[in-house]
């Protein structure tokens, strides 16, 4: 359905605080908990195109690292296996509020939000197994697409400054983000050839309305 809701497009800036993690072969399911996760830090620009649909550009900075000791499983505890990584990214976003919402405005101060979208980034595995360093193809610099997607909430502090908290997870169609081959040895099959590696960002952003709206209203859908 479609209404005149008075509203402008709006621009916002803001800085992105929170914790990377991994999925894959040497960390199966853990999201939180056994020092699954590390500082991770970024910034981004918002487009909101009405109170309901915004877009984003985003770049961060993240470390990830996992280790088969600290596994439930003991095919991984066996393995001995461990890695960590720097990784850029840089995002592009659509995002779209459940509830209407504008930064700023009293009568709409906040609303939960998904977002889907699609990251580029660059990592550089550095990877053991029972001590020994990986060396192969798969522990060297890489890059990848990863589809990007994600819950959150946004929630207005003044009339220029909102507080975000938001959960997104990426899935890299990669399955070497851990630098962990895709060999069998004598004992055990090293990585999974099918098993695509996953990373996670969830942190607080706190943004700031670079507009100031006019007068002019716009359609809003």
């Amino acid at each position: 359905m479609i209404g005149n809701l008075h509203s402008q497009k709006t621009s916002e800036f803001g800085l992105l605080l929170g914790r990377s993690y991994y999925l894959g072969e040497i960390n199966p399911k853990t999201h939180w908990g056994n020092d699954v996760g590390s500082f991770c830090f970024g910034a981004i620009f918002r487009y909101n195109l009405n109170e309901r649909y915004a877009l984003r550009l985003g770049v961060n900075r993240a470390k990830l690292e996992a280790e088969d000791i600290q596994s439930d499983l003991l095919f991984n505890r066996d393995r001995k296996a461990e890695f960590s990584t720097k990784l850029t990214e840089l995002n592009g976003l659509i995002e779209f509020n459940f509830l209407p919402y504008k930064l700023g405005n009293r009568d709409m101060p906040f609303s939960p939000y998904l977002f889907t979208g699609f990251s580029y980034y660059w990592y550089n595995p550095s990877t053991t197994v029972d001590g020994t360093s990986v060396v192969t193809s798969e522990a060297s610099d890489g890059s990848g697409i990863a589809f990007t997607f994600g819950p959150g909430i946004k929630l207005n502090l003044g009339r220029k400054i909102s507080l975000n908290m938001e959960w997104g997870f990426r899935k890299t169609y990669k399955d070497n983000l851990d630098g962990l081959p895709n060999l069998e040895n004598e004992l055990y099959e090293q990585g999974k050839g099918y098993n695509n590696d996953w990373y996670g960002i969830m942190g607080f952003m706190l943004t700031y309305k670079l507009t100031n709206e006019g007068p002019c209203p716009h359609m809003n859908f």
